[in-house]
């Protein structure tokens, strides 16, 4: 074995480590009313929330208001507590914020005179020991001012970064992808070793940090979850696989290591593509699919540390795929002659 094998196997087993260890403090977060917030799988029980309205007008400048109920789904009856994702520009407030399910409330939705025309998406989420499986999606449509005595000014219409910046951002981020998958085609075949190790590092990294930190990911998309938790595992049985056999099953766990990353890379392209089809805000309207994995925080339900985690995720996929492909058929080559 190899300094590399040895150093990778290394770092292999730490990732192993810090995975089980996350999963660890997933399980034992329902005893401490799931502090960070976020959905826990094991919690006692889940909730579900159901608005009177899931659609709303409004003017910039006033108010409307929404009732909801929030019962019981399953399990044992303890506490959750809401909360809605943050949009520039609007106020959410819960008349009852939290407590044991089933109780109800009205929720008032505020809208500054400086919003612009368009539609917004609210997700309201039940957080604590009884969360919510999903979140409930109020759609907030704004437009025109409050009417007055005096003609209304001129409202500007959405910024170009808001209309065109997920989008420009996700193509950006699929050609870097292109880009990085031709990289290792013109590289030296003695550096391909190197470029495929440091190509897997950073993808499970990501992987990881998305698996164990991204709550709406695994409250909304459960399957997509799951999907990226069996791609990471056996991604990291590849990789071991191929550092410690020989012959046919080192040249297994190359093609795994190689398809692998393609297949997934393609995953999140159609997921992009087709809005998040697995999810349960598969039909908020939109481009739901480049606002969650390419917003960047631009718009909701985006955020800039899991847009970068998705976007590294994708560029070194396709550095990983290049590298061990070619590797692959640079071996058969050597095989035949």
């Amino acid at each position: 074995m190899n300094k590399y094998n040895k150093l990778l196997t290394i770092i292999l087993f730490v990732i192993v480590s810090i995975m089980v260890i996350s999963m660890i403090n997933v399980d034992n977060a329902h005893d401490t009313r799931d502090r960070n917030g976020n959905y826990n799988p094991f919690s006692d029980g889940t909730s579900s929330i159901t608005l009177s309205k899931n659609s709303v007008s409004i003017t910039p400048g006033s108010s409307t208001t929404d009732s909801y109920t929030v019962e019981l789904s399953s399990g044992t009856t303890w506490g959750t507590s809401l909360s809605s994702n943050s949009l520039s520009g609007f106020t959410i407030g819960f008349s009852n914020s939290g407590g044991d399910p089933p109780y109800t409330g009205t929720m008032t939705i505020s809208i500054a005179s400086t919003v612009s025309d368009g539609t917004y998406h609210v997700f309201i989420n039940a957080t604590g020991d009884d969360p919510s499986s999903s979140p409930a999606v109020l759609s907030v449509s704004v437009t025109g001012h409050a009417s007055s005595t005096t003609p209304p000014p001129v409202t500007p219409s959405k910024s170009f970064t808001a209309l065109y910046g997920t989008d420009i951002a996700g193509s950006s981020v699929i050609i870097l992808f292109l880009l990085a998958a031709i990289v290792p085609m013109v590289l030296r075949r003695k550096n391909l070793a190197a470029m495929g190790y440091l190509s897997f590092i950073v993808s499970m990294g990501s992987a990881l940090f998305l698996i164990t930190d991204d709550s709406l990911l695994r409250s909304s998309g459960y399957l997509h979850w799951l999907l990226l938790l069996v791609f990471t595992a056996g991604m990291i049985v590849s990789m071991l696989g191929y550092l410690l056999t020989k012959d046919k099953l080192k040249e297994t766990a190359r093609m795994g290591l190689a398809y692998g990353s393609i297949f997934m890379s393609i995953a999140m392209i159609l997921d992009a593509a087709l809005g998040l089809p697995l999810s349960s805000i598969s039909n908020v309207g939109g481009s739901i699919g480049f606002n969650y994995l390419f917003g960047f925080g631009i718009n909701a339900p985006s955020t800039l540390a899991v847009s970068l985690a998705f976007s590294i995720l994708l560029i070194f996929n396709g550095l990983l795929f290049s590298s061990f492909f070619r590797s692959k058929s640079s071996v058969s080559s050597k095989k035949t002659n």
